[in-house]
């Protein structure tokens, strides 16, 4: 599955309050829709960092929709998007933050946007060698 990750840049939270702080990563990752009126997405996003920041910890779907008391369905519809942005894992049927931390789990994100942006400098360079347009 591709990778899609988004960067939005948005202000910051007054400080103090954990789930502004985590709804504030959530939105700046590009969680948040306007179609999603129930912020499920956010709601998602919560439980995971509060309870699966633990490497040992994870969830299924149906868990999470009882914790919730949302469908399955809208669940995982949000879990891959996770999945497809790089911040949430699935192993065996289970979901947890991708590393043991929530910090950790974005450093690991900038590390795959690095990659990808020095792929793309890459190409970027041969395209601008093949049609005689240097850059120094």
């Amino acid at each position: 599955m591709p990778q899609q990750i988004i960067i939005k840049k948005i202000r910051s939270p007054a400080p103090g309050n954990l789930n502004d702080d985590i709804d504030y990563l959530c939105k700046s990752l590009g969680y948040f829709s306007k179609r999603d009126k129930q912020d499920t997405a956010g709601k998602i996003f919560q439980l995971l960092v509060k309870e699966t920041c633990n490497p040992e910890k994870s969830l299924t779907s149906d868990e999470i929709a009882k914790k919730l008391k949302l469908t399955r369905g809208a669940i995982v519809h949000h879990l891959n998007s996770f999945i497809s942005a790089g911040i949430v894992a699935k192993e065996t049927g289970r979901y947890r933050l991708r590393s043991a931390s929530l910090q950790k789990s974005i450093e690991e994100i900038r590390f795959d946007i690095d990659r990808i942006m020095e792929q793309m400098i890459k190409i970027a360079i041969e395209i601008d060698e093949k049609l005689g347009h240097y850059y120094r």
